[in-house]
């Protein structure tokens, strides 16, 4: 039995299957329900109504019904897919060419006995990229690299994922200017944007320092021989291109700064500019077809980049499309709405002292059925907030709630960003939690002080 359950859970493609076969069965359960929803006409967001929660009759999955929300479901992400199709495309063009390796071992080679400093200066470079505009999805086609560099600097591919993946996510779970959850959920209490910024940028400090002496300690036993790799039994030797090891000419130089300016622009655009996928997608492939005609390769090796670069990427772009037709399931049977005012009349139980820590365990469940930070926060912050107000909980301390809840649970669910990012390390999310678990539940312990700290004090608007 329990070598047919390790089975089901034996990749992130399996977990988030069999989680969509739970809530489909599920579905023909759970009553159908929704709340009445209105366009602010100012800032075009969808907002809520806490009181108009009623049943509406039930809508049943069809055998056809089931595969048709796969179906959707892979639509539906079609964006977050190219996207990971063309990166992967570029990211191939620059290992092929020897330009990523190149560029690792000359960084290694100039650090000397300090090659340590390369994990916590990339997980600070990441984890601020969450931190100050949200960045989560757009991490997904740099994983891959990360994995190679953790492998190259003499470590494994968990490695590779904590310091992308789980920095990235580190950094949203406690951005202070993250406009697409933080931004949507102050907008609906009404308060200035980005207020509390201090406060959670102390938590964000907090946190990163905790987790960087984590990902180190485990770094530092794997050195030593102390523990075995989550991953030895992975192979990625796909990744590292050991015929081009020592070859950093102008060209792979070349191609490295226009990865690097790629990424720069990536980060103004999707900032300032409003960039989305779409924009992002085309910078991608237009930089992997400028670095394939600067090697000259030719049109068969440029078709075979393609297809390779492809290939490299179609296990995470799998637990995309299926990561999504849970999402689309539980819209179809209408029973998104049942869960969300289920989960808030729970609350309503809790005593006041115990309200925000009872909000951020709600959000975190919240977080599973619907997986998108922004729909999340125009879905509960319209009831949070007047819950909070009956219950004199201070608006910014239920802003706080959510976002830590949210955030929080995007590094352990498997509807959320991290089992797409474990798919892109080639490993399961159960391997994970075997890496993260204990540090996870510190993170527990520490929103729940957060909490605690933010309701007495209390934190203000400002």
């Amino acid at each position: 039995m329990r070598k047919r359950i390790q089975a089901v859970f034996s990749s992130p493609i399996a977990t988030i299957f069999f989680v969509f076969l739970l809530i489909v069965i599920c579905s023909y359960f759970i009553p159908a329900g929704q709340f009445d929803r209105t366009v602010d006409p100012v800032s075009g967001i969808t907002i809520v109504d806490g009181e108009s929660y009623h049943t509406v009759d039930k809508v049943y999955l069809t055998p056809l019904g089931i595969f048709e929300c796969i179906f959707q479901g892979f639509i539906d992400a079609s964006d977050i897919i190219m996207l990971c199709f063309f990166s992967s495309f570029y990211i191939r063009v620059i290992t092929e060419s020897g330009s990523f390796t190149g560029a690792i071992s000359s960084l290694i080679h100039f650090l000397g006995r300090r090659k340590n400093l390369i994990l916590p200066l990339m997980i600070i470079a990441v984890s601020l990229c969450g931190f100050s505009y949200g960045e989560t999805e757009d991490i997904y086609p740099l994983v891959p690299l990360f994995v190679a560099t953790s492998i190259m600097v003499g470590y494994d591919g968990m490695i590779g994922v904590a310091i992308s993946g789980g920095a990235v996510s580190l950094g949203f779970a406690a951005s202070a200017f993250n406009p697409y959850t933080l931004g949507v959920a102050q907008q609906i209490a009404e308060l200035p944007m980005f207020s509390g910024a201090w406060f959670r940028s102390i938590l964000y400090v907090i946190l990163l320092v905790l987790y960087i002496w984590w990902v180190m300690r485990y770094a530092s036993r794997l050195e030593k021989g102390k523990i075995k790799s989550l991953v030895s039994d992975i192979d990625y030797s796909d990744l590292m291109d050991t015929k081009h090891h020592f070859d950093f000419g102008w060209k792979q130089k070349t191609i490295m700064i226009g990865f690097a300016v790629i990424v720069l622009c990536m980060i103004y655009g999707a900032m300032t500019l409003g960039w989305y996928f779409k924009e992002i997608g085309a910078l991608f492939l237009m930089g992997g077809v400028f670095s394939a005609l600067l090697m000259r390769y030719n049109t068969k090796q440029f078709v075979a980049l393609v297809v390779e670069g492809f290939r490299d990427i179609m296990l995470g772009v799998v637990a995309i499309g299926l990561a999504r037709s849970i999402l689309v399931a539980m819209t179809d049977t209408l029973i998104i709405d049942t869960v969300v005012y289920t989960l808030f009349l729970a609350v309503r139980a809790l005593p006041q002292a115990l309200l925000p820590v009872g909000m951020f365990f709600v959000q975190m469940l919240i977080n599973f059925f619907i997986p998108s930070g922004s729909a999340q926060a125009s879905a509960s912050m319209p009831i949070m907030i007047p819950l909070g107000d009956l219950l004199e909980i201070n608006r910014q301390v239920s802003v706080l709630a959510f976002q830590l809840g949210d955030g929080f649970s995007n590094l352990i669910w498997p509807t959320s960003s991290i089992a797409i990012m474990c798919g892109l390390g080639r490993f399961s999310l159960q391997r994970w939690y075997k890496f993260f678990g204990p540090f996870f539940g510190a993170m527990l312990l520490l929103a729940c002080c957060t909490l605690f700290l933010a309701n007495a004090i209390p934190l203000g608007p400002f």
